[in-house]
């Protein structure tokens, strides 16, 4: 048999249970702790989501965290770009003075070049004058100087031409070995700075990266965030949905439990006289139709809690009801008959039951007689699914 949690009590054919039922009728155990069970069930639901809403809480602080530590390092990298891109530019700076040093030195080197060469010529040109005098030969030279002195003069100018252009070209020498140190120095510190500006791009480029992945990061890391709140939103409103049908639910169970102690108040009034009937307590009925079912049968009992016009075994009521023009279905509702076809662990006539409170359109609370075989047991019982179900009589 399909059971979930079962409440049995038995009708002791007694007049002590008469005398108790007259006196004071309290409302049935089994509707009573059946409110307890409904009460436990919808707060181990709502424990259930709430420890759900809390452990995402917990996740959504945790990414909350390491999103705000995404974006602190990506700020950091950004300082350091920041500094990179500065320091390069310092550098091309350098690079720009240092090129404009090497081409004036360059520059220098050329004019200091370009001097040496005038004064050369002008020594050749003084030189070929002295010596051939327009085309003669240095002989020539002295038989047509007017006198050894006057050529002796020419050639005082000559040497001192001679060593003018002699200091000329040590100064230029000296000038190019210099200019030549300068050069080297600095085109050493332009490949220094070259080397190094380099560097800093590929710096920067590495820095950019890595603040590319972390905005990433951080925006994935958002967007998880926003998830979990969105899924500890869906869990309040899920929760706040099992409150409310735990609010129905108990109070169909009260209703129900005032029901039964009605129906138990009016059987007891009824026992009052004979008190009993055959050694057990009489048949009752609900309103003025006669319960004609078998004493302590599942039909029995739901006879003695709504209108039952009709007859039968019990996996012949939905039709017989449906024929009498009763609306039927497969939706449970408080107050409503649920009819199990024979077999699956039911009797070979069925079984039917009082519906005394819905949770959902596959779980639902019912009252019932017989269920255990045993005529006369009365209990209440949670069905879970619909299985087995042949409808439900409105």
């Amino acid at each position: 048999m399909r059971r979930t949690t079962r409440l049995t009590f038995k009708l002791a054919a007694s007049v002590l249970l008469i005398g108790a039922l007259a006196a004071a009728v309290p409302p049935p155990s089994g509707v009573a702790l059946r409110g307890i069970r409904l009460t436990d069930s919808y707060d181990q639901q709502i424990g259930q989501l709430q420890s759900q809403y809390d452990s995402l809480g917990t996740q959504l602080q945790s990414l909350q965290g390491s999103e705000a530590a995404a974006n602190t390092k990506a700020a950091a990298v950004q300082q350091q770009i920041a500094v990179t891109e500065a320091q390069i530019a310092s550098d091309q700076t350098q690079i720009d003075q240092l090129n404009l040093a090497l081409a004036q030195t360059a520059e220098a080197i050329q004019v200091d070049t370009n001097h040496l060469a005038a004064q050369k010529v002008q020594l050749t040109q003084l030189t070929v004058e002295i010596y051939t005098k327009g085309g003669s030969g240095v002989v020539d030279g002295l038989v047509d100087s007017q006198s050894i002195a006057d050529f002796m003069e020419q050639l005082d100018s000559a040497t001192a031409v001679s060593r003018k252009v002699q200091e000329l070209m040590a100064q230029v020498e000296a000038d190019q070995q210099a200019l030549d140190a300068l050069q080297q120095t600095q085109q050493s510190s332009l490949a220094r700075v070259a080397q190094a500006e380099s560097q800093l791009e590929a710096d920067q480029a590495a820095l950019q990266g890595q603040e590319s992945e972390l905005k990433q990061q951080a925006a994935s890391l958002g967007g998880q965030a926003a998830g979990l709140v969105s899924q500890r939103n869906s869990l309040l409103g899920q929760i706040a949905s099992v409150r409310a049908q735990q609010q129905a639910a108990e109070e169909a169970a009260a209703a129900a439990a005032a029901a039964a102690a009605a129906a138990a108040a009016a059987a007891a009034k009824g026992g009052e006289g004979s008190g009993m009937c055959g050694g057990v307590l009489c048949p009752f009925a609900f309103g003025s139709i006669p319960n004609s079912f078998p004493w302590g049968q599942c039909t029995w009992y739901v006879a003695s809690l709504r209108e039952v016009p009709w007859s039968g075994n019990a996996d012949q009521w939905l039709g017989n009801a449906a024929a009498m023009g009763y609306s039927t279905g497969r939706t449970p509702k408080p107050g409503a008959i649920v009819v199990w076809g024979p077999g699956n662990g039911y009797s070979y006539y069925g079984h039917v039951a009082y519906v005394v409170a819905v949770v959902s359109p596959t779980d639902f609370y019912v009252d019932e007689a017989n269920f255990d075989e045993i005529p006369g047991n009365i209990d209440s019982r949670e069905v879970t699914t619909l299985n087995d179900v042949e409808g439900f009589i409105y």
